[in-house]
């Protein structure tokens, strides 16, 4: 049965299609989420001036086939900050891991730490350290925290190895706090922690699981 249905969420992709349409991505907190914006790329359009990491409520049209169809959208807010090169593609790299994360079942949880995460990559004076504690938090709410019960100061296969990406005991330590312990508990851990190194195993764990990540290309690793 075709059906109107209101959503909120978080825009992470736009892509022009033809005869001006625009596809845009969202993560909200009932899951990732495809529509299409009819004529979206007219400039008098309103859901042609919906930018990367607006928040947003929408309404959309859906079919028993294809994707649905965005009929109305109101802005709700904009995250300024993110303008910097470097904060932009961290929040790109965070954006892609939610969506590809952000199942049914998982979204409730998930939404709330990404949200976080944008906020804090857009403000922090180091915005290395909240992509570092939201991506790890996104992974764990996805369902695929890695074991971190063994001896071994590296991540290899979801598991501490004697190869793999090397944290050292700084890092081992901050990962476990950024899983185990409350946001505002585990980010002093983090303060004297490899940031790098924990970004570089996101990446590689991240990838294992969910296969190549675009935006992991463009990060300075």
């Amino acid at each position: 049965m075709e059906r109107y249905r209101l959503e909120e969420g978080v825009v992470v992709g736009r892509k022009a299609l033809p005869q001006g349409d625009l596809l845009l991505r969202f993560v909200t907190p009932r899951g990732s989420l495809e529509a299409i914006a009819k004529k979206g790329l007219r400039p008098t359009g309103r859901s042609g001036r919906l930018s990367l990491f607006h928040h947003v409520r929408f309404q959309v049209y859906a079919k028993k086939e294809g994707l649905p169809t965005l009929t109305q959208a109101e802005l709700l807010g904009k995250l300024f900050g993110l303008e910097a090169p470097q904060r932009y593609l961290y929040a790109c790299f965070l954006a892609e891991l939610a969506y590809r994360l952000a199942s049914p079942e998982v979204a409730p949880k998930l939404f709330p730490i990404f949200v976080s995460g944008l906020r804090g990559i857009a403000k922090h004076q180091n915005p290395l350290l909240p992509l570092v504690w939201a991506g790890w938090r996104v992974v764990k709410a996805g369902g695929l925290a890695p074991n971190l019960m063994g001896p071994g100061l590296f991540l290899k296969e979801g598991r501490l190895a004697d190869e793999g990406v090397y944290l050292g005991e700084k890092g081992v330590e901050a990962l476990r706090a950024i899983l185990h312990l409350p946001g505002g508990e585990a980010l002093p851990y983090l303060e004297d922690a490899p940031l790098e190194r924990l970004l570089l195993a996101l990446k590689r764990h991240g990838e294992e699981a969910l296969g190549p990540l675009q935006s992991g290309a463009t990060l300075a690793l």
